[in-house]
């Protein structure tokens, strides 16, 4: 082997390398996309703390036995999920965090940290109610998935769900060593045995973000009867919501729920 090959393999080795070590510093902004802090007198919030952190809760107006905890996509405002949510669950207290350092939360988001929150905000509010039902969009998915894995809660809704990070990672950098780069891995495949309670999924048919094989490796790691899997035709990651089968989907889950609570 030549001296110039023998430097031409060195060079791409030192560039494969650099590059490995700017994904791995730079991780955290390719995943969390905070978005600056909304303020309004027109609805009702609260400041949660928890680690020396202020978490800003948005609240629904209505006051009830039952509540819905939501957790939002990466770059989600979730204060703009609001009104819709309200429509779709008019009988449950609202409760929608921002991440850290998303709306107004200070300190700065890790799955340690959007987990930790998660639980905070859960022993905040259940003294408050009866049933908890749980749902995560995109990112928040795998924080939903935690939380119905360590409290007890109702029912749980995914939209858009993944796996994991590290099966999203390696989808997107197939040449790259994700596993052992990875952070923040998100891993609700491992979580979803544990949890016994009815689920919801919401997979767009579309979804140009999260491929349907991953959404289906979660999907098919709970355990057997527990999920109901949807495929809302036509829509794509950021659209799902627009579909009336998206918001009739989940409010014949509730209903489901609740009809099996008065038996």
């Amino acid at each position: 082997m030549s001296k110039v090959t023998l430097w031409i393999l060195f060079l791409a080795a030192l560039a494969y390398g650099c590059f490995c070590l700017f994904l791995y510093l730079r991780q955290r902004s390719l995943i969390y996309y905070p978005h600056s802090e909304v303020k309004t007198s027109e609805l009702p919030s609260f400041w949660l703390d928890n680690e020396g952190q202020k978490l800003k809760v948005w609240r629904g107006t209505t006051e009830s036995k039952n509540a819905l905890l939501y957790f939002g996509g990466n770059a989600e405002n979730v204060l703009q999920s609001l009104a819709e949510l309200e429509r779709i669950y008019p009988e449950s207290s609202l409760y929608l965090m921002n991440y850290r350092g998303y709306g107004g939360s200070s300190g700065s988001p890790s799955e340690t940290a959007l987990f930790s929150d998660a639980l905070a905000l859960y022993d905040r509010v259940v003294s408050e109610h009866e049933e908890i039902i749980v749902m995560g969009r995109s990112l928040g998915t795998a924080v939903a998935v935690y939380l119905a894995a360590a409290r007890p809660v109702k029912g749980m809704v995914l939209v858009t769900p993944y796996s994991s990070m590290v099966d999203l990672g390696r989808h997107y950098y197939p040449y790259l060593p994700v596993n052992p780069l990875l952070k923040d891995r998100f891993e609700s495949s491992v979580l979803a045995p544990q949890i016994d309670i009815p689920v919801l999924t919401l997979v767009a048919e579309q979804d140009e973000i999260i491929p349907a094989k991953i959404s289906e490796r979660l999907i098919s790691s709970f355990n057997q009867g527990v999920v109901e899997k949807v495929v809302i035709e036509g829509a794509y990651h950021n659209t799902i919501d627009n579909y009336p089968s998206y918001s009739s989907s989940i409010e014949s889950f509730i209903t489901r729920i609740q009809q099996e609570r008065l038996k």
